[in-house]
């Protein structure tokens, strides 16, 4: 119970993506993976997995010393780069297949990189719920 309070309160920021935001995107993403393209499906699991390295690396970083933080933060701000990356080309090979994209600006624009970041870590959450 404790911990949900501790979620709201953190992301009551602007900069931030809510479990229901995040979870609204995954959907609209489901639909586009309805379509049997097979480099769109190779394309998400690119996804996924760059999204569960970095997730890692945040989960990590809480038990990191200042130290360790600071020789690891280029390689932290890395796998940031290339979730996003493949997050954006996945989008553009949904736009053209003329898929519904409109999940992409719920997101945000990559300049809000806490929303990419916390969407990252919500993607594996919700993913490993899914694969009960």
């Amino acid at each position: 119970m404790i911990w949900c309070l501790i979620i709201k309160f953190i992301y009551k920021k602007n900069d931030s993506i809510s479990f229901e935001e995040a979870l609204g995107i995954y959907n609209s993403i489901f639909y586009v993976l309805e379509c049997d393209d097979e480099y769109l499906h190779e394309l998400w699991k690119e996804v996924i997995d760059s999204a569960l390295i970095y997730v890692s690396m945040r989960v990590n970083w809480n038990y990191l010393s200042r130290e360790e933080k600071s020789e690891k933060d280029q390689l932290r701000t890395s796998y940031h780069n290339t979730f996003m990356i493949n997050l954006k080309v996945f989008h553009k090979l949904g736009e053209q297949l003329d898929l519904d994209t409109s999940w992409r600006n719920k997101l945000g624009s990559p300049e809000d990189r806490k929303r990419w970041r916390d969407f990252a870590g919500y993607l594996i959450c919700i993913e490993n719920i899914k694969a009960r």
